[in-house]
């Protein structure tokens, strides 16, 4: 009889358990795939999100500065005859 209840019990213990909360969704990364290993130094101390940031500038100005080169080149360029 007390192995009755206690089955029971158990069971009525194990449908009342409450459901865990869904995770937080995961943040996109931010920045380019180029600097994440520099985001992550924050661990160590580094202020990694500023970092990166100002690699990510310093990576789009240069960028840029291809673009631009790259446009007045072929506008100096005589077309191919």
């Amino acid at each position: 009889m007390n192995t009755r209840i206690l089955l029971l019990a158990l069971a009525l213990g194990a449908c009342s358990a409450k459901e865990e909360p869904p995770p937080p969704p995961e943040q996109p990364p931010q920045g380019r795939a180029e600097t994440q290993s520099i985001r992550n130094t924050e661990a160590v101390g580094y202020s990694g999100k500023a970092i990166a940031d100002k690699v990510d500038k310093a990576i789009k100005t240069s960028e840029e500065q291809v673009r631009k080169t790259e446009k007045e080149s072929t506008e100096e360029s005589p077309p191919p005859e």
